[in-house]
């Protein structure tokens, strides 16, 4: 047990503390309370390999990158529900194999039809494996809300502005364009008026000497 000197000098020691200062030193404990939240030890079962989840772990911190509190829970419910889902997995796998060593001769449906313990086990083990994927995708769908909720108005306003120059004109557009174009680029017609006719001769009167 600490003696009281101890005692005080910890807490001294922790009002020093003023966490990273730097910013790739923010960057990084970003994902303390994530990897906190990822612990193998608080998933991971005798018999299962810690490394392994650590591993998973890592590839979905790889692929969402999550910035807030927020984000880190979906991803860790959606790491849960993945870790999770295959460990049942192997489970079912077992009893597979454990309802046709003990149905002899019977076939697969048969022994599934069965109200043997195996049997029955095996279909909730099958439904919680289905509950297991609906956390995933809800936490998915979750995390995806978020952040388009949180995508500056700004860009989405240069996206529409994008769309809007690629979009192609409609046909009545097209042809009133073309129209526009013909009748700004046609030859003005000559006017009656111009050159002055002689009335004696016919000819124009430039031409009269």
């Amino acid at each position: 047990m600490a003696s009281p000197a101890q005692i005080a000098a910890n807490r001294a020691n922790a009002l020093k503390s003023t966490g990273p200062r730097s910013v790739d030193g923010k960057s990084a404990s970003r994902f303390n309370a994530l990897k906190h939240g990822m612990d193998a030890a608080s998933i991971v079962i005798p018999g299962e390999d810690p490394a392994e989840y650590e591993a998973l772990a890592a590839h979905y911190l790889e692929e969402y990158h999550p910035q807030s509190p927020s984000e880190s829970f979906h991803v860790d419910a959606m790491l849960r529900a993945d870790w999770q889902k295959r460990r049942l997995q192997r489970v079912e796998g077992d009893l597979y194999r454990s309802i046709i060593a003990e149905s002899s001769n019977a076939t697969l449906i048969a022994a599934l039809l069965s109200d043997s313990p195996a049997a029955k086990l095996l279909a909730r083990v099958q439904r919680q494996i289905a509950a297991f994927e609906r956390t995933w995708y809800r936490a998915n769908a979750e995390l995806r809300r978020a952040r388009e909720q949180a995508e500056p108005a700004f860009d989405r306003t240069v996206e529409h502005f994008l769309d809007f120059l690629s979009a192609k004109p409609a046909p009545g557009e097209l042809a009133s364009l073309r129209q526009s174009a013909n009748t700004t680029q046609s030859d003005p017609k000559p006017t009656r008026d111009w050159p002055p006719i002689d009335e004696k001769t016919g000819k124009p009167l430039y031409f009269v000497g």
